[in-house]
């Protein structure tokens, strides 16, 4: 089967649990903080929250930009490590289920999660365990599945662990020998940090398109302007997907630059808004549309996410977006 999307990224699974203060504090977490934590603590949290409800969601960055291009119409495949638990088997069932193939692979050990400890007030409190995430490694890989889609996009979050960083670079070399496109998503700003130049890199030698924020940019390009950005990252990557937030978004292919406006919403919770905007993006270039339209379907799909709550839309996809494809 011909892909349009092979993903590559951290399958996390999200916990959410609801309740009070005084649960909060038992723990001795911050309201509102952001951790990560280690196997033990996790299970400790979990143990603790063993009689109270809760629901999971399949989570990470790279699994939900390739679920909503699955909703979208597009063929999509999913790759990354699980343990063998029960949150590694209800994870992949909820990939297969929103039409994703899965080339997930487990292994003894703890499937990485986030319990989302919400309170009533509707502040959150997360806690983040990669665990088998970290343990992907080039052997987990399907070069079939690679070498078979039109585009493999990769998360900058798996740059983490040495064994990891083999994956990547295998998995790039499988796409470049059967002329697979290349498109990366530098994640987040601490990733850019931690990683700038092993991702100039990968930049300079891989990549066809770059997905990044202002931010993100800025760092690799020591430029606060976009239009330096642009230009200065353009030398390495001729294909550049940066969104400006409420200022909507600019992409810049083959030395053409096409500015995307945002679409006005109220914004609910921006969980999610990068990974939206990458599926509308790629659905639209599979599918042969210009830049200019691609673009505008991915700021549309981006502030449908941002109007509601959760990282992806809950409903018909592609219905609601209908009117721009």
């Amino acid at each position: 089967m011909k892909y349009d999307v092979f993903g590559l990224g951290n399958p996390i699974i999200d916990i959410i649990l609801h309740v009070d203060d005084a649960f909060v504090a038992e723990l001795k977490l911050d309201k509102g903080s952001m951790n990560l934590v280690d196997t033990e603590r996790q299970q400790e949290i979990l143990e603790k929250a063993a009689d109270r409800p809760l629901t999971t969601a399949l989570g990470g960055s790279c699994a939900n930009t390739m679920v909503m291009t699955a909703q979208l119409g597009g063929k999509t495949a999913y790759g990354g490590k699980l343990g063998q638990d029960n949150l590694g088997d209800d994870f992949e069932k909820q990939l297969l289920d929103s039409g994703v193939a899965s080339f997930l692979v487990k292994q003894e050990g703890m499937t990485g999660s986030t319990i989302i400890l919400v309170n009533p007030d509707a502040e959150r409190t997360m806690n983040t365990h990669l665990g088998m995430c970290q343990a992907f490694s080039k052997q987990d890989l399907s070069k079939d599945g690679i070498q078979n889609a039109s585009y493999l996009y990769v998360e900058g979050y798996l740059w983490d662990t040495a064994v990891q960083q083999e994956a990547v670079i295998t998995a790039l070399e499988y796409a470049k020998a059967a002329d697979t496109k290349i498109a990366l998503t530098l994640s987040d700003s601490f990733c850019v940090e931690r990683h700038k130049e092993e991702f100039q890199r990968l930049m300079d030698q891989y990549v066809d398109i770059l997905f990044c924020n202002d931010q993100e940019a800025g760092l690799m390009s020591g430029e606060k302007d976009p239009d330096r950005q642009l230009e200065k990252i353009s030398q390495s990557v001729t294909h550049i997907v940066l969104t400006l937030g409420k200022k909507g978004s600019k992409i810049k292919c083959n030395g053409n630059v096409v500015s995307i406006d945002a679409f006005k919403t109220k914004a609910i919770d921006t969980t999610g808004a990068g990974d939206s905007f990458a599926a509308g993006y790629l659905y639209g270039i599979t599918q042969g549309m210009s830049i200019k339209k691609a673009g505008t379907l991915a700021a549309y799909c981006a502030s449908t996410i941002v109007g509601q709550n959760g990282p992806r839309y809950n409903g018909n996809f592609r219905e609601k977006v209908s009117q721009y494809l």
